[in-house]
């Protein structure tokens, strides 16, 4: 497989995201030929074109003459290049999706149960429970996540976008924050999650550090904006009420001053308000000008050291903060899989194409396949648990990282993890109108005032019919 990359610069400029076209080997019969089409940045596109082209060989030793067309594209593009490729009747063979969006792609797409029964590739019973029933769906109840449902992607990871934390940034404020009796997150209980910041300890930290001898304005910034989903999980609220269904989801409650969607908006303003960067938090804390960042996605662990022995930082990553500074915090977990395409199974020119399409789609969860992944590539987290031990073990410095990697795991087995709400429902268009009024306050010069004048009933009203659009369709 001959791969010719196009590629554009993205937030960072060794952080390139791209779109690669692979041109066809040998003949260039469709019949013979996989189509996969992922999302990913540039470092991960280079393991998967190395990955591919010695998966065209495994098959070709055992005598099955296909060749892998390969293309990905960055976050930006890939769901408007895959669905105008889907319109066109061009549906790749195998893509990526996100747990909800089988059903957005539910017609295109087959069940893998059956394959999964039989095949002897992956011990399913080896892999992580959490990340196989993401991928589980019923298409009578619209359910996802029970375990006796037919599997309809196999996972690529289990994932989470982390609460980091530039270490030799925040050692420039030794002075401040021991003058405030706050200890640094790999200090005492803090380094192991015993105990965690309070939201107002971490706002109190904003303020210490942007009110510092030792900050340089317009150079450093304190920390980003939390995300919404963790506040509002954190302060024992939901964005969507779905005990009575998913067909009869609705919106939680806005408006009221004690509700938990309400204190989370209100945070975020206040915290921007105390020096909180809303922008440029990847390049900011890559380029070692972030103390705090909500983002540090564990597919990027490897982008990140790169970054660090760059800039000359060491970075890690920490427990969210909590209302009352226990160990009962949560992050957000994630998930990409893949999919086999309808018209790969029936293709009439060579039914055997589906299964090897399938057998491609799980390989990912093999052990070399694994071991490559988080090991050399730090591109993932291990999805097969008797590699969780030894992820853990800070005997294995030398090869994970970073050293408090053990918090990332601590999400993604669901220790201290949630389950988006969007993964839950229909798709995430029910969240434009909260995030559209979120960029709106974090962008005003008054956060505060801009939250205060906002008419949470409108915000909520927009959500539920962005929702109930969906829900019939």
């Amino acid at each position: 497989m001959k791969t010719k990359t196009k590629l554009a610069a993205l937030a960072a400029a060794t952080l390139m995201a791209a779109t690669a076209t692979a041109t066809l080997a040998g003949c260039g019969d469709p019949a013979h030929t996989i189509t996969i089409k992922l999302l990913c940045n540039y470092r991960e596109s280079r393991f998967y074109t190395t990955y591919f082209e010695e998966m065209e060989e495994d098959l070709k030793a055992e005598g099955l003459d296909y060749s892998i067309d390969f293309s990905f594209d960055d976050a930006e593009n890939y769901y408007d290049a895959l669905d105008t490729s889907i319109t066109r009747g061009n549906v790749p063979d195998i893509f990526y999706v996100r747990p909800n969006e089988i059903i957005k792609y539910f017609d295109n797409i087959v069940s893998l149960q059956d394959y999964a029964d039989t095949q002897n590739e992956v011990d399913l019973e080896t892999i992580q429970d959490m990340a196989l029933n993401l991928y589980r769906y019923n298409p009578t109840t619209g359910a996802f996540n029970n375990p006796d449902d037919d599997l309809y992607a196999f996972p690529k990871d289990l994932s989470t976008q982390q609460l980091g934390y530039n270490k030799t940034f925040l050692e420039r404020f030794t002075a401040d924050f021991q003058k405030a009796g706050i200890q640094f997150p790999w200090e005492g209980d803090y380094a192991t999650g015993a105990k965690t910041y309070t939201w107002d300890e971490y706002k109190q930290i904003c303020d210490i550090i942007t009110n510092s001898e030792n900050f340089v304005k317009n150079t450093d910034y304190a920390m980003d904006v939390p995300p919404i989903e963790v506040l509002v999980t954190s302060l024992g609220g939901e964005l969507i009420d779905l005990s009575q269904g998913k067909q009869n989801g609705t919106i939680a409650d806005i408006s009221s001053a004690d509700s938990a969607m309400n204190k989370a908006l209100k945070y975020q303003a206040e915290l921007v308000a105390a020096g909180a960067h809303h922008a440029d938090g990847y390049s900011n804390f890559t380029g070692g000008h972030l103390g705090f960042y909500g983002l540090i996605g564990s597919w990027e662990i490897g982008e990140h050291n790169e970054h660090a022995e760059a800039n000359g930082y060491e970075w890690g990553v920490m427990p969210w903060p909590t209302t009352d500074g226990s160990a009962n915090w949560k992050g957000i977990i994630t998930s990409a899989g893949y999919v086999v395409s309808k018209n790969c199974v029936e293709n009439a020119e060579n039914p055997e194409k589906g299964d090897v399409a399938k057998r491609i789609a799980i390989s990912f969860m093999r052990s070399d396949a694994q071991n490559e992944l988080v090991r050399n590539q730090q591109l993932s987290l291990p999805l097969i648990k008797d590699v969780e031990a030894s992820y853990r073990d800070h005997a294995y410095d030398n090869i994970y990282s970073p050293t408090t990697r053990g918090f990332f795991l601590d999400v993604v087995t669901g220790k201290n993890g949630f389950v988006p709400a969007e993964y839950l429902t229909y798709n995430s268009e029910w969240l434009t109108p909260l995030q559209e009024k979120i960029t709106s306050i974090v962008n005003s010069t008054d956060p505060v005032g801009e939250f205060n004048k906002t008419d949470w009933a409108t915000v909520k009203s927009d959500m539920q019919a962005h929702y109930d659009l969906y829900k019939d369709n």
